[in-house]
């Protein structure tokens, strides 16, 4: 029975000094982050809509949470029947401080092309994208209003 014990207490021992050196790693590494966001916009001649075909503008903003890093997808949704689906679409996303970033072509050959950043960054709180080619429906792709909340 000592024999037991005193293995016993070892083992314990072992254990507290594993818990103390690796304690404050494995805290650190279960400290949850906040996920990326990954959000699809459709873009097509109709201008800028949500994945249910609802469309954004003045009204309706796309709203991002505060610092967190946003990939912002953008869908090349031209309907096949409409003269719009040989255009090509590149999309500007643009900060009140003068920030942007582009994305690549989005075209029938390319249908999607991407943009990552951290929303709210530098105290930014709202963005808003376009298209930057000249293409069918330009007028309605000028709108979208991202909002940082």
């Amino acid at each position: 029975m000592h024999h037991m014990t005193k293995r016993l207490a070892t083992m314990v021992t072992m254990l507290a000094f594993v818990a103390t050196v690796a304690g404050p790693t494995i805290t650190a590494a279960a400290t949850p982050e906040k996920a990326p966001v990954e959000i699809k916009v459709r873009v097509s001649e109709k201008g800028f809509m949500d994945e249910k075909g609802r469309t954004y503008g003045p009204k309706r903003a796309l709203q991002i949470p505060k610092d967190t890093v946003v990939k912002i997808t953008f869908v090349f949704s031209e309907e096949m029947t409409s003269l719009a689906v040989g255009d090509t679409h590149q999309i500007t996303i643009r900060a009140e401080d003068g920030w942007k970033q582009e994305t690549g072509s989005v075209w029938v050959m390319n249908r999607e092309s991407s943009v990552s950043f951290v929303a709210g960054e530098k105290g930014r709180t709202q963005y808003r994208a376009y298209c930057i080619l000249d293409c069918i429906g330009m007028e309605h792709l000028t709108n979208l209003l991202i909002q940082v909340v």
